[in-house]
C-alpha cells in the first residue's frame, strides 16, 4: 500500500480540504496511507480531526508586500519566498524533509508549488489536486492575470526572472535540470485539473483535461432555516471581504428566510443584524443538503462553494476579496449564473444586485443550464478515477 502526501501551501478557508477528504477517504478504503501538509493547522482540526486523519503543518512563508496588486504567476510566487533563492531553499528543503517523515510515494499537490519543487528534486511523481487558478497555463513567461488590462509584454519578462533564477538555483543544489520558465513546475505525471472549464480561472486557456467535481465531503450540520416564508437565501461570508457589511445589510432589508455561515463573525455584528428572518452560524453547514434546500447562494468567491450551488442549479452573488476569487466571480457573471460585487468600487449597487439574482429568472435558468448540463457527470466515477491513476503512478 502507498503513502500518499497530500500538499496544501497557498490558501486559506475550509475549501482546500473539503475538496480532498471524499478521496483521502476512498484512498483510505483502499489501505493507502494518506498524509496531510496543511497551510493551516486550524483548518484541519475542524475538519480532519472528526475523521480520524492526522496533519503536519505545511512550509510557507509570510506573505511579502510588492507595489501593486500580482499580475502574473510568477508574480504571486515573489511575495511567498521566490524573491530570493536562499528563502526558497529553506522552503524546499522543509518540504523535502516533509516528504522523507511520511515517505511518501507519490505527492498530491493542492496550490503546493514549493512541494512540486521539492518532489521534482527528489524524483517523486506528483499529481496536480487543483483548480485552474492554482496551474497557470504553459507559457513563457506567464501569462497576464489581468486580461481587462493592457500590460506589456515585456513586463512579464522581467516579473519572472527573479523567481525563475532562485527556483534554478534551487534545482542546480540538488543536481537538477533548470526550467525555461516558472509554469514547468507543473510538468508532473498528472496535470489534469478539478473543476469544469466554465469555471476555469484562465478564460484563455485553451484546450485542457478536467476532472470535474469529487462528491461533497459530507460534514456540517443542516442548515438552522428561520421559519418565515419566502425564496431561502445562504450566505457564506467572511470578515475579509470588503463588503459583507453591506451585504447584511441588504439581507436584513430583504426580509426572506436566510442563513448567514460567518466564522469568525463579530458579536456585535450579529447583534447589529439580529432579526426573525435572518439566522447565524460560525458552525460548518452541510453543503450538499444546503445546495438542495437554498433557492440563492451568496459566497466570497470560494470555487468548491460556489461550484456546490451552481451543479444545483443555484444562482450566486459574488463578493470576492483577492483575484482568485475575483476571476472566477467573472466567469460566473459571464455565464450568467450570477452578478459580481467588485471590491475595489462601492457597493452602492449592491442591493440592486442580490434583487436581481434572487427574482430575475435569467440568473435562475443560467445555473439550472449549468446543473443540466453537468447532471449525469459521475462524481463518484471520479473519485475511482483518481484513486486508480494515483495507484498507477506509485512507484
Amino acid at each position: 500500500m502507498a503513502n500518499i502526501l497530500y500538499a496544501w501551501e497557498f490558501g486559506a478557508g475550509l475549501g482546500h480540504l473539503g475538496a480532498f477528504l471524499p478521496l483521502a477517504r476512498a484512498l483510505r478504503d483502499q489501505g493507502h496511507h494518506v498524509h496531510w501538509g496543511v497551510a493551516s493547522s486550524i483548518a484541519a482540526a475542524r475538519l480532519l480531526d472528526q475523521e480520524g486523519f492526522t496533519w503536519l503543518q505545511a512550509p510557507t512563508f509570510p506573505e511579502q508586500g510588492q507595489q501593486g496588486p500580482p499580475l502574473s504567476y510568477a508574480d504571486i510566487l515573489l511575495r511567498f519566498g521566490y524573491a530570493h533563492a536562499a528563502d526558497l531553499l529553506g522552503l524546499t528543503v522543509a518540504w523535502r524533509e516533509l516528504m522523507r517523515l511520511t515517505q511518501a510515494d507519490i505527492l498530491l499537490a493542492d496550490h503546493a508549488p514549493t512541494a512540486l519543487l521539492a518532489a521534482r528534486s527528489l524524483g517523486l511523481p506528483a499529481v496536480l489536486f487543483s483548480s485552474g487558478f492554482c496551474v497557470p497555463p504553459r507559457q513563457i513567461p506567464a501569462p497576464n492575470m489581468r486580461p481587462w488590462q493592457a500590460i506589456p509584454a515585456d513586463q512579464f519578462v522581467a516579473i519572472e526572472q527573479p523567481a525563475l533564477t532562485s527556483v534554478n538555483a534551487v534545482l542546480a543544489h540538488f543536481g537538477k535540470s533548470p526550467l525555461k520558465g516558472v509554469t514547468q513546475l507543473f510538468d508532473v505525471a498528472e496535470d489534469t485539473l478539478l473543476g469544469f472549464p466554465e469555471l476555469d480561472h484562465y478564460a484563455q486557456r485553451g484546450p485542457a483535461r478536467y476532472w470535474g467535481n469529487l462528491p461533497d465531503a459530507g460534514v456540517g450540520a443542516p442548515a438552522p432555516w428561520p421559519d418565515v416564508p419566502g425564496k431561502r437565501i445562504f450566505a457564506y461570508l467572511r470578515t475579509e471581504a470588503r463588503h459583507h457589511e453591506a451585504v447584511l445589510a441588504a439581507l436584513y432589508a430583504l426580509g426572506l428566510p436566510t442563513v448567514v455561515f460567518f466564522p469568525g463573525a463579530p458579536e456585535t455584528l450579529i447583534a447589529r443584524f439580529a432579526a426573525p428572518h435572518l439566522t447565524f452560524t460560525q458552525a460548518p453547514v452541510d453543503l450538499a443538503r444546503t445546495g438542495q434546500e437554498a433557492d440563492i447562494a451568496i459566497t466570497y468567491g470560494s470555487l468548491s462553494t460556489t461550484t456546490r450551488f451552481l451543479l444545483k442549479g443555484k444562482p450566486v452573488l459574488l463578493l470576492p476579496w483577492h483575484l482568485e476569487q475575483f476571476l472566477m466571480a467573472r466567469r460566473v457573471e459571464e455565464m450568467g449564473a450570477g452578478l459580481l460585487v467588485d471590491p475595489e468600487k462601492p457597493a452602492d449597487d449592491l442591493p440592486q444586485k442580490l434583487q436581481r439574482v434572487v427574482f430575475d429568472p435569467l440568473f435562475a435558468g443560467n445555473a439550472q443550464a449549468f446543473a443540466r448540463k453537468y447532471a449525469a457527470f459521475p462524481q463518484e466515477v471520479v473519485i475511482n478515477n483518481l484513486v486508480r491513476r494515483i495507484e498507477e503512478l506509485c512507484p
